[in-house]
């Protein structure tokens, strides 16, 4: 993961993920006519908002 700082109010986080679900999460956006950075904003900020817990497991 890469973290960039723009600006004061701003960083740019970068992933690597497995391919299959980076073109899912294209599609996704793609269907919504945004890009695939505004989608995940608002998947993770309505993530965030809900106050729920990763369950984390060993695969």
């Amino acid at each position: 993961m890469a973290i960039k700082e723009t600006g004061k109010a701003k960083k740019t986080i970068g992933i690597n993920m497995k391919k299959e679900m980076a073109d899912d999460l294209e599609e996704r956006a793609k269907s919504m006519l945004i890009s695939t950075s505004n989608y995940c904003k608002i998947i993770l900020s309505q993530w965030l908002a809900s106050g729920k817990k990763l369950q984390l497991e060993e695969h």
